[in-house]
This record gives C-alpha cells, structure tokens and sequence, in this order.
C-alpha cells in the first residue's frame, strides 16, 4: 500500500519541471497577489487534477475521448489563456506589499474561490491534460486493486501541490527584492508567455485532430 504511493510521489517528480500555462499562472499570481493566492491557484489545479485521474481511472474519461470533446476544450483553452495573457499583459498597477501577515481573521471568500475556480478551469481546459492522465492513469492501474490505485493517485497529487506551493513561495519571495518596476516588466513578460501559451495550445490542437484545410491537400 505505502509502495503505491511512493511510486505516485516519484511519477509526479517530473512535473517539477513542467514548463506549461499553470507554472506561469502561479508564478503571476504568486508575484501580484502573494502567497496565499498562489496557493489557492495550486489548490484548484490540484483539485482538477485530481477529478481528471478519478474520471480516467473509473472509465468516465473513455466517454469524452473524442474528438468533438477535445477540440472544444482545446479552443476554450485557448481563448481562456489569451484573456488571462492580456488582462495580465495591460494591468499597470500590481499590489507589492505582500507580507507573511497577509493572512487575515477576515478572509474574502470571493477572492479564495475566484483563484481555486482560475486554476481548476486553466488545468481542466486542456485537453493535452487529459491525455496525459488518460494515459498514466490507465497503464498504470489497470488490474491492481482499489486501494493501492487511490493511493498511487494521491502520491501524484500530493507531490505535484507541494511542488507548486514551494513555486508559490520562493516567487513571492523574491518580490522582496524587485522594484515596482521590474515587477511590472515581469508581468509583462508574462502575459506574453500565457498568450504564446495560447498559440501554441490552438496550434497543437489543430494540427493533433488535423483541422488545418492545407493539411489535406496532397
């Protein structure tokens, strides 16, 4: 049982380095609005992670593994992404006066759901995601037991979400350091990737389910 979720913790090490559209997302969200709002961002990727891998393990996942389904998170994604990189790219003012006390008695629960619903919705909508589960989930668990399957998931969860907190933390951090206006240039920077995020992912999904009309040209 405990192997099962050791071997999760390993499989979910290669996504430390994961370059994708929900590391930029945390680390924006970590720079302009602290610590806690890049948790709460890892908190929903976590959380849609982990329905995703639930859907693939219990068979649902096969039922929306066509083609129609793909293409339409493929281009929800897409347009998702190209509004976050704009609203990130144009904002001209950023809050930078994070402290370790930005934890409050008063908690604005607008805000807490508002980032968990942005990183559930970023992750979800990509349907290169949900391959990717499809895939490990499916060849990894087919045949083993209930239990051990549950806690292989949850090795992979919960080292992908420590991973990001520690993104989350060391990106706040360095606000310390970085004058406004750095930390503008650095937003700047990365609403440009978010939206070349979005390219590729409309690219990847047009030429993945063959939507180019020059493609049938022969």
């Amino acid at each position: 049982m405990i192997r099962s979720f050791l071997e999760g913790l390993v499989l979910g090490l290669p996504f430390v380095f994961a370059i994708g559209p929900a590391l930029f997302a945390i680390l924006q969200t970590s720079v302009n609005k602290g610590f806690y709002s890049g948790m709460q961002l890892a908190i929903g990727i976590s959380i849609s992670d982990i329905l995703l891998m639930s859907l693939c393990y219990f068979g649902f996942a096969q039922n929306v593994q066509n083609d129609k389904f793909q293409i339409a998170l493929g281009f929800m994604g897409t347009a998702l992404l190209l509004i976050y990189g704009i609203y990130t790219f144009q904002k001209k003012k950023l809050k930078t006066d994070h402290k370790p006390t930005e934890l409050k008695l008063k908690i604005n629960w607008l805000g807490v759901f508002s980032e968990i619903g942005k990183g559930f919705v970023l992750n979800f909508l990509n349907p290169f995601v949900w391959v990717l589960w499809f895939t490990i989930i499916s060849s990894r668990t087919a045949g083993e037991d209930k239990p051990k399957a549950i806690l292989f998931m949850l090795g992979i969860a919960v080292m992908i979400f420590s991973t990001d907190l520690l993104k989350s933390f060391f990106a706040n951090r360095i606000t310390v350091f970085l004058s406004p206006k750095v930390l503008l240039i650095i937003n700047k920077v990365a609403g440009i990737i978010l939206m070349l995020c979005a390219v590729i992912l409309f690219f990847r999904t047009c030429i993945a389910f063959d939507l180019f009309p020059f493609s049938t040209i022969r």
